[in-house]
């Protein structure tokens, strides 16, 4: 005997009454939609088993659904109330055709979120009304302290969903190497420009390795104005350390957001790429080395030998001689020579 049929069985139907395996698939996918309207997970299963047949006692249904009389009769009781099932006799129940009690259901769930819309105005108009009588700027508001800050930022990341630019000046609010959010997994694109004095810090060095590893485009700059955030296009986020904590100004006026991609879009062509673990790869005289192609990277972001050294964790003749290495490799006599020809052949994009 078949499932359909088994649970036919249970239920106690005319053996020609026996359903489908096909059928009930096409139960299975409605019982997963029910909840859209409104019906809980016991309700969906209970009027899925009665749809089955042509009507069943508590006991038939509890056995089929493999569940106590008593956890069944208070579902059995809503889809009543509902008018989704309707006593027959005292004792037995049968489900009420879902072309019709559904469909009043879907209409009376479209006309809640038809007026659930219509209020998401008023609240929305309210709310503009009272920012303009605080003197507060439509599409502004202020964000202080330092967990405020970092609980928006990663709220924005998680809600970002094409792309999310930064000019990173310190103190580093957030770790950008981390899978916290799920924006670089949901293919969202991250273009990150960390002040070069961060570097001096070996935690943001293992922050940029990692970000750089997650596919998220770092670059160096020699001095940031501000700590900046942006989102789609859609939200701006300007930071200054006070006295005692961090205040931002969040903004989505339309002028500010331009202003603020403006003045990101002038810093990046001008900041170092760095390298990292999802570079793409390099064809021809491109260098493989992904340790060789950070060392250079902080190599022309300005950084000293000896810094280096400490950012990559090690000596500072080890730095000394894979500079001379990669100077070899590019033919040429410079640290000059070597930045215009690491350019020319592709070693930093």
């Amino acid at each position: 005997m078949g499932s359909a049929e088994c649970v036919g069985a249970k239920i106690g139907r005319p053996t020609t009454g026996r359903v489908s395996a096909e059928d009930w698939e096409v139960l299975d996918v409605l019982g997963r939609s029910l909840a859209a309207l409104g019906l809980s997970a016991e309700e969906e299963n209970t009027y899925r088993a009665l749809l089955a047949v042509p009507d069943s006692d508590l006991d038939g249904l509890s056995h089929a659904l493999e569940i106590t009389t008593d956890a069944v009769r208070e579902p059995l009781e809503l889809l009543v109330e509902r008018g989704l099932a309707k006593r027959v006799t005292d004792r037995r129940y049968a489900a009420v055709a879902p072309d019709s009690t559904l469909m009043d259901l879907l209409s009376d769930r479209l006309e809640q979120l038809r007026t659930g819309y219509e209020a998401f105005g008023e609240l929305e108009q309210v709310y503009r009304n009272a920012q303009t009588r605080n003197g507060v700027m439509p599409g502004c508001e202020t964000i202080r302290g330092l967990e405020a800050l970092r609980s928006r930022v990663m709220q924005l990341q998680e809600q970002s969903r094409e792309q999310v630019c930064k000019l990173v000046r310190p103190p580093l609010i957030t770790d950008d190497s981390t899978r916290i959010d799920s924006a670089a997994d949901r293919g969202v694109e991250f273009r990150l420009v960390y002040e070069r004095s961060m570097l001096e810090d070996p935690g943001v060095m293992q922050t940029v390795r990692g970000a750089a590893d997650l596919g998220k485009q770092i670059r160096f700059a020699s001095s940031l104005p501000v700590k900046l955030m942006i989102v789609d296009d859609r939200i701006a986020l300007v930071s200054d350390y006070g006295e005692y904590e961090p205040i931002t100004l969040a903004t989505e006026h339309p002028s500010l957001i331009q202003l603020a991609r403006g003045l990101f879009e002038q810093v990046w062509p001008t900041a170092v790429p760095a390298a990292g673990g999802d570079c793409p790869p390099l064809s021809g005289d491109g260098l493989a080395d992904p340790d060789d192609r950070l060392l250079l990277s902080l190599l022309l972001a300005g950084l000293t030998d000896q810094a280096i050294a400490v950012r990559l964790g090690v000596g500072l003749r080890t730095v000394q001689r894979r500079v001379r290495d990669l100077m070899d490799a590019a033919g040429v006599d410079t640290r000059i020579q070597l930045g215009w020809q690491a350019s020319r052949k592709g070693w930093v994009s």
